[in-house]
């Protein structure tokens, strides 16, 4: 295929110097050669600045630390001039051929302006054995006996299942006039946020084939419980707040109420009762789930004899 359109790569890194190496290898070995690749340091402490500095196609920037990925990959727009964007975190890694069928699928549909590939998780242990897209039944249910499918409706897939992350994804440029970048108050989840904006306002692609691997570590914010439900939470309010679309507000209620319900099983497991019931009392008392409801009945329940001395092995079983 032809090469003309410049792809800009973002990488933000934060202490990023045992990955990095790998994860800018990984994108300097693409099949697709025209590619502008910006690492922006968010206030590292560690050797990334040398490591990064080493390769003389690399643009190179350094800020003072922002607590997330948000701003250093705002900035990272700001810097960068490519017709289409990537990104991708300091620790994953592309496939080789992930831009190149990305552009290719954009250059076949114009009307498309995000086009997302689907990503495997890996760890020490080696890659784990079902894709991303593998785990979202929604979607797999219309994608597992294609290769690629246009989504005219993508929120209503994205409300539903997350199918995305902030490494799967390409955006042509022109879609950014219409969307801010990332939201930098959000700390965890802002990927989420911003594709799902973008999606409002074009018909979305999917490809079903793998193009990144995320490489699963003790460093990880998946292993922020806290960070994690309380972001998604966020997340999903703001974007509930702006929605339209009557199905869509519905998906986001229920997503923040499933996950209130996670966060105060948390919470009861911590020993951390008060929290773990004032989460409980809010899917309660908010927009009516039954599943959920069920859920904060029981865990409420359970919290309780929890605080009152009852083991854990004898609490009641939930069925």
């Amino acid at each position: 295929m032809s090469h003309k359109s410049l792809v800009s790569v973002i990488i933000p890194a934060f202490n990023a110097q045992e990955y990095i190496p790998e994860t800018i290898e990984s994108i300097l070995n693409q099949s697709y050669r025209n590619l502008e690749v910006v690492v922006v340091d968010d206030g590292s402490k560690d050797k990334t600045a040398d490591i990064v500095r080493k390769y003389e196609s690399l643009h190179y920037v350094y800020q003072e630390n922002s607590g997330g990925c948000a701003v250093p990959r705002n900035t990272g727009i700001e810097k960068s001039s490519g017709q289409y964007l990537c990104f991708i975190d300091a620790d994953d890694l592309m496939m080789p051929d992930r831009i190149e069928t990305q552009v290719d699928f954009m250059e076949h549909h114009p009307d498309v302006g995000l086009v997302f590939s689907d990503y495997r998780n890996f760890n020490g242990g080696g890659p784990f054995p079902d894709s991303h897209f593998q785990t979202c039944p929604n979607l797999w249910s219309h994608l597992k006996d294609r290769n690629e499918i246009v989504l005219g409706k993508a929120c209503s897939f994205l409300a539903l299942e997350n199918f995305g992350i902030a490494g799967s994804f390409m955006v042509r440029r022109s879609l950014l006039r219409l969307e801010r970048g990332f939201e930098p108050s959000l700390k965890a989840c802002e990927d989420f946020h911003f594709y799902f904006r973008l999606a409002r306002h074009t018909p979305v692609g999917v490809i079903n084939k793998v193009g990144m691997m995320r490489r699963l570590h003790e460093n990880n914010m998946s292993g922020n419980p806290v960070k994690m439900f309380s972001e998604g939470i966020r997340s999903r309010n703001l974007l509930r707040d702006g929605e339209l679309d009557a199905s869509n507000r519905m998906k986001l209620e229920k997503y923040i109420a499933n996950r209130k319900g996670a966060l105060a099983r948390f919470y009861a497991d911590s020993g951390m009762y008060p929290q773990s019931l004032r989460y409980d009392w809010q899917v309660l008392s908010g927009p009516f789930f039954w599943p959920e409801a069920r859920g904060a009945c029981r865990n409420m329940v359970r919290t309780v004899l929890l605080a009152i001395g009852y083991s854990r092995g004898k609490r009641p079983v939930e069925t």
